[in-house]
């Protein structure tokens, strides 16, 4: 019986002293791996802005919006970042939009390269309450009927120097959810339709540190 006891006893210290070398083993091991991660460390991250002309045609006009964006771009090829535009030369329907704009740079030290570019977000129309008479006039202006878009854009960029580029586009912008029956929209009634086409994009484009 005592030997029995014995034995267990034996037993149980060899399992617990087995389990905690195993523990601290495995730790060792889970310490002593490399942490991987999507950026590695050599990874070279910017900031990039810039400003932008978009023109589409709406009901038979040309509508020309002023745009805005800024973001990180990884290793000079991959950009993710916001972008913001608003119309400022349709006469009669007013929109805007903000959306999330992702990049993908091919060559960027060429100094003519090209680039792939996918934007989606939301955005809002309504109709001017008076005639616009100015390239300002309600500017802005937009809160109405509501709509979400993407947008695939290919560019041809051009390096003016180290930090600045021109940007030239062409696209096509989906639109969709305009509420027809909407009193913002009823002097115009413009549609998702309306506001879905080819569009045609020049800007600049700088960087920082």
């Amino acid at each position: 019986m005592k030997t029995l006891t014995y034995l267990k006893s034996k037993l149980v210290t060899f399992s617990l002293t087995l389990a905690t070398f195993l523990l601290l083993a495995g730790n060792a091991s889970l310490f002593s791996q490399e942490v991987r991660s999507v950026f590695r460390n050599d990874t070279v991250t910017r900031f990039r802005w810039g400003l932008e002309l978009k023109t589409a045609g709406i009901q038979d006009e040309f509508a020309t919006q002023y745009g805005m964006y800024a973001g990180a771009t990884f290793n000079h090829s991959l950009m993710a970042g916001m972008v913001v535009s608003l119309n400022v030369t349709h006469p009669s329907v007013n929109y805007g939009y903000m959306g999330m704009m992702v990049k993908y740079i091919y060559k960027p030290a060429s100094i003519i390269h090209m680039s792939g570019q996918f934007t989606f977000g939301a955005g809002s129309t309504r109709d001017y309450e008076n005639a616009k008479t100015s390239t300002f006039d309600n500017f802005g202006n937009i809160y109405g009927t509501g709509f979400y878009f993407i947008e695939p854009v290919i560019n041809t960029e051009i390096n003016l120097g180290v930090k600045t580029s021109l940007i030239f586009g062409l696209g096509y912008r989906l639109v969709n959810g305009i509420n027809p029956a909407s009193q913002h929209i009823s002097l115009t009634h413009v549609s998702d339709k309306d506001l879905t086409g080819v569009t045609i994009t020049a800007g600049v484009q700088f960087e920082l540190k």
